[in-house]
């Protein structure tokens, strides 16, 4: 079965929350600490705004809307209630025309302790008639009082009507005799205005300042990670595909800051509107809050059950992503293999496979979501319903305002907006700490070259030794087996052998790709383990078999990052190497971009490239690896032409399969299996008819005898 496509650490998946990952990402918080102390302000400003405006809804209600003094009829039986309430009381009431009859000011009423006012009505002493009580202030209102003499009493000062009686009243005349209620309607609705302008500004400035620190977290995190990368040894890179470690910087660093921008900040502000909303419906009435929260323990029951199931199913679904993009990262990578080999029905099959269980993983996660998010409505609408029907009867028996209960209902949705926001806020903070995981598990990678406590710069000439170098890539199989030879300074030196001779490998040891396992390697008598690491790769200048070019333009891609630009100096090592005749027949000369990898240059035209490149960087000692494997016989001559001139005074290792390549060279090292089996000139080397002498004679014509191939294989 193809399923193991070397992703699996994807699949894992850490705590939902891990205060250590926390803590290890306020490291990278800390510097902008102040924009989030000023983003948290204004997200607590925010919440107390968030607040207010259904408190000023029950006062423009209790106060404006549904306004009435109330009749208080005095049996004069002397009972305790009656006692109890003129004592406290009874500079408020305003006296009617009936003996014993009192009105209550509304102001006063709302004063007044529910349960006070529900045993005042028990008593009988407080009736169910309403009035609206007032002092005429206008000219409209004395008008008023002049159309409808029938309809209003006066108690002093004060004039009222009965509620009843309102109906009686014009439209026109209804909204002049309430003029101040209208008024203090009106100022309420302007300050809910003022506060909803004030949300915005400050809304807009959280969230300025809040991406703000996230983007420079995020910033600073990004280049953390790419300078460790650049750091690690080449050794990581084998073991680490590259589209998984592009994925870190991407997609997992985008995922922090989906979680940073989205998640953190709005879960305090949740938490601050919850606490608060509970502190104010416990003011506003303590029986109707424990009546309210009396389905919370479902919700967290609901909402417990539903984070662990969506936490599996997330995992899952990672790993299927995983999976895909795996497969088809390699087989769209090797297109042209897959077609070539006629692969496309069987690749369709084992696709098919890995998209049907990634279809199925999601199917679970929907039903997951399609019971959880309803469920919580279901509740939600409950309580809602719970609150209507227990806080309606208080308000017909008047132990509580309309304006409480209304204030009830908003802060009720306040209440679950939250838990109903919590599966998209449960799905972006379990990738975020999944990624903030690998992000941080990728930094404590420690794979690099050791840099010596105090490491010597001292000038390179190019005296290059091997000393019983031995190595392995895995610690196990070795490749090289106690390797030694010398190069003198400026001379060149050839390395051959067949395949997996360790050519290759040797060439990283000497520019620290890797350390010997045994052994060591001098330049100039000093261990390179003892020499600064950039300083010494500063001075070897390396050409690959498989020349690597940036996405710039031809001279860019010779200076290789190098701002002290010379024109001069690009195009004269242009010119030693033959790589002007080329450029000057692309459209924009030395400012023609190569596209990705070199893609509009040839093979031949990207390895000419790379010995300008090399030249340019004016090496003591210069590499050459395969450099010719890709260049036609006459590009081959140019090439040679110009190599005379590039490793005049330069200290050369060439590696070439290629014989006729380096028979000009000072000595030639003969590589089998991890082992120096000979050294010598061309000539020495043709002379003692050995190794050298069968690669030879494989190449370039038929060996006189049959025992070339066993020399060569032993």
């Amino acid at each position: 079965m193809y399923t193991d496509f070397g992703y699996m650490e994807e699949g894992k998946l850490g705590k939902p929350y891990d205060l250590r990952m926390m803590a290890r990402l306020g490291t990278f918080i800390r510097p902008y600490w102040p924009l989030m102390a000023i983003s948290l302000l204004f997200v607590l400003i925010m919440a107390a705004l968030d607040l207010v405006i259904p408190y000023l809804t029950k006062e423009a209600i209790d106060r404006y809307i549904v306004t009435s003094a109330r009749e208080i009829v005095f049996k004069g039986d002397g009972s305790p209630e009656e006692e109890r309430f003129l004592s406290r009381y009874e500079s408020a009431l305003i006296p009617k025309r009936e003996r014993g009859r009192f009105l209550l000011p509304p102001g006063v009423l709302r004063s007044m302790d529910r349960k006070e006012v529900a045993i005042l009505q028990k008593s009988g002493l407080l009736s169910e008639d309403k009035y609206y009580l007032f002092i005429p202030e206008r000219p409209e209102q004395e008008e008023i009082l002049k159309k409808y003499p029938s309809s209003f009493e006066s108690s002093g000062a004060y004039w009222f009507i009965s509620v009843d009686r309102m109906k009686e009243l014009k439209e026109e005349d209804l909204l002049g005799l309430r003029r101040k209620d209208v008024k203090g309607i009106l100022r309420i609705a302007l300050i809910v205005l003022f506060i909803l302008i004030v949300h915005f500004g400050l809304n807009f400035l959280q969230v300025y300042t809040m991406e703000m620190a996230g983007q420079r977290t995020m910033h600073a995190l990004r280049m953390k990670v790419f300078s460790h990368l650049q750091n690690l040894s080449v050794s990581f890179f084998d073991r680490n595909p590259v589209g998984r470690l592009v994925t870190r910087l991407t997609n997992d660093i985008q995922n922090v800051h989906e979680m940073f921008a989205s998640v953190l900040v709005y879960l305090f502000k949740d938490l601050l509107l919850l606490i608060g909303i509970i502190i104010l419906l416990v003011h506003l009435n303590l029986e109707l809050g424990l009546v309210t929260f009396s389905v919370v323990p479902l919700i967290f029951v609901t909402t417990l059950a539903f984070s662990h199931r969506a936490r599996d199913v997330f995992r899952l679904i990672r790993f299927k992503v995983a999976q895909m993009n795996a497969f088809l990262q390699e087989n769209l990578s090797g297109i042209k293999v897959v077609q070539l080999f006629q692969r496309e029905e069987e690749n369709a099959r084992r696709f098919q496979k890995i998209n049907e269980g990634h279809y199925l993983a999601n199917l679970r996660q929907i039903q997951i979501y399609a019971i959880f998010v309803p469920l919580i409505e279901v509740l939600s609408s409950g309580a809602i319903g719970l609150l209507l029907w227990y806080g309606g009867g208080k308000v017909i028996q008047e132990r509580i305002s309309l304006g409480v209960l209304v204030a009830y209902l908003s802060y009720i949705r306040m209440f679950f907006q939250p838990i109903r926001d919590l599966s998209e806020k449960y799905n972006i903070q379990q990738s975020a700490m999944a990624s903030l995981e690998r992000i941080f598990s990728l930094l404590d990678q420690d794979e690099r070259i050791t840099e010596p406590p105090s490491p010597k710069k001292e000038e390179i000439k190019g005296n290059v030794e091997f000393r019983h170098v031995s190595f392995s890539y895995n610690g196990e199989e070795k490749v090289l087996h106690d390797v030694s030879f010398s190069v003198r300074e400026g001379e060149t030196v050839a390395l051959v052998g067949a395949t997996g001779a360790g050519k290759t490998s040797l060439l990283h040891l000497l520019e620290r790709f890797y350390e010997p396992e045994e052994g060591s390697i001098l330049i100039d008598g000093i261990d390179i383990r003892e020499r600064d690491v950039a300083h010494l790769r500063s001075h070897i200048g390396l050409v690959l078999q498989d020349t690597f070019l940036f996405g710039g333009d031809v001279e860019e891609n010779i200076r290789l990052g190098n701002r002290r630009a010379e024109d001069g100096k690009v195009r004269e090592v242009a010119r030693v190497v033959n790589v002007e005749k080329f450029v000057q027949r692309l459209p924009h000369g030395y400012r023609t971009k190569v596209g990705e990898g070199g893609e509009v240059l040839s093979a031949g035209e990207r390895q000419l490239l790379a010995f300008a490149r090399a030249l340019y960087a004016n090496p003591k000692i210069l590499i050459l690896d395969e450099a010719t494997s890709h260049v036609d016989p006459e590009t081959e001559r140019l090439i040679q032409e110009g190599l005379a001139r590039l490793l005049k005074g330069r200290t050369a290792i060439v590696v070439a399969h290629r014989l006729s390549t380096i028979r000009h060279a000072d000595r030639i090292v003969v590589l089998h299996k991890g082992r120096v089996r000979e050294i010598g000139t061309h000539e020495e080397l043709m002379a003692r008819r050995g190794l050298y002498f069968g690669l030879y004679q494989l190449q370039f014509g038929k060996p006189s005898n049959g025992d070339f191939g066993v020399r060569i294989s032993e």
